[in-house]
């Protein structure tokens, strides 16, 4: 698994939405996003992945990752290297998901882990092709997809929440 190269992306805006504002509703915060993600290194690390491709973002998450990785190079070398994927606009809506994770697919990511809710999981999912994708949801009323098989060209369009799925509150 040395070789192996993982992409992450992670949704800054999920788990945040108007909807839980004006509800006082619980949210996702930015921090904890960071913090998943940092757990997910140390995990690559052990299991031997060396790269791992990482989405990047105006909502603060890659940002702290960057601080962390600094603060643990001197610690720490058991980290994968990690490559913020930026030189591309972030407009901050589905099309940064779209573009990052063409991007890790093309770049040659074996798997790739997306952070965020229902919608940002669909997208990826649509743009992965083959390549398996562990959507991790950071979305408090996210709904799991009916089959965890691996992806493929219909999955997508075959992806639709239960119909016991509760609203967002």
């Amino acid at each position: 698994m040395g070789d192996a190269i993982v992409g992450v992306v992670a949704n800054p805006l999920s788990g945040r939405d108007i909807r839980r504002l004006v509800t006082q509703a619980s949210v996702f915060p930015t921090a904890e996003k960071a913090n998943m993600i940092q757990r997910m290194l140390t995990a690559f690390g052990a299991v031997g992945v060396h790269r791992v491709l990482l989405s990047t973002d105006l909502g603060g998450i890659s940002a702290a990752v960057f601080r962390a990785i600094q603060r643990r190079r001197h610690q720490d070398a058991r980290w994968p290297e990690v490559e913020f994927l930026d030189g591309q606009p972030i407009r901050q809506t589905a099309q940064d998901t779209v573009d990052a994770v063409r991007r890790m697919v093309t770049e040659g990511s074996r798997v790739i882990v997306c952070l965020g809710g229902d919608g940002t999981a669909r997208v990826a999912a649509s743009t992965v092709g083959d390549v398996p994708m562990l959507a991790l949801s950071t979305a408090p009323t996210t709904c799991s997809p009916r089959s965890a098989r691996r992806p493929s060209r219909a999955w997508p369009q075959a992806w639709s929440p239960p119909a016991r799925c509760p609203p967002a509150t």
